[in-house]
C-alpha cells in the first residue's frame, strides 16, 4: 500500500524544481506569515516574485500579475505549493501550503483541495472532517515555524 509520502513523491514538477529562487522567496513568506500567527493569500505570495522557468516564456524572467490569473500562473503557483508541501511534509509532517488561502474567503483553493484529494487525505473538501484536517494542517505548521524562527523549511 502506498503512503502519502509515497504518493507526493510520485509527482512530477512542471516548474517548481526550475527555479529555487522563486520557491525560496515563496518559502520565506510562508514562514513569516505562519510566525504571526497569519494565513497568506495566494496574491500575496506571489506578488513581485521573479520567476524563471525555462519552460515559460522562453526562459525570460517574468512576474504573476496577482489581479489578473490565467491558467498557466495558477499551474505554476499550484507546482510550487505541492513541491513545497511535499518538502515540509517529508521533513517535518506537516503541509505548508494549508497556510496560503484565497482573499474571498480566507480558505485553501480548488488547486489545495485537489492535491489533498490526489495524496488520499481528503475525499470531500466541502465536508466538516476536510475543514478539520484542514485547521490540523495549519496548526502543525505554525507550530513548527515558531519552535524554529530561523528555518523556512
Amino acid at each position: 500500500m502506498q503512503t502519502v509520502l509515497d504518493r507526493f513523491k510520485a509527482i512530477r514538477w512542471s516548474y517548481a524544481d526550475k527555479d529555487t529562487a522563486a520557491g525560496d522567496e515563496m518559502r520565506r513568506r510562508i514562514a513569516e506569515a505562519a510566525r504571526k500567527n497569519k494565513l497568506i493569500r495566494y496574491s500575496d505570495l506571489i506578488a513581485g516574485v521573479t520567476f524563471r522557468l525555462p519552460n515559460v516564456a522562453g526562459g525570460e524572467p517574468f512576474q504573476i500579475d496577482p489581479f489578473d490569473w490565467s491558467d498557466l500562473d495558477r499551474a505554476i503557483l499550484g507546482d510550487y505549493l505541492g513541491y513545497l508541501s511535499l518538502e515540509t511534509y517529508e521533513r517535518h509532517g506537516f503541509i505548508a501550503s494549508a497556510l496560503v488561502v484565497s482573499k474571498s474567503d480566507d480558505t485553501p483553493s480548488d488547486g489545495f483541495w485537489n492535491l489533498m484529494k490526489l495524496l488520499e487525505l481528503v475525499k470531500n473538501p466541502k465536508t466538516d472532517k476536510a475543514m478539520f484536517f484542514w485547521s490540523d494542517e495549519v496548526s502543525k505548521a505554525r507550530e513548527w515555524y515558531l519552535a524554529h524562527p530561523d528555518r523556512d523549511v
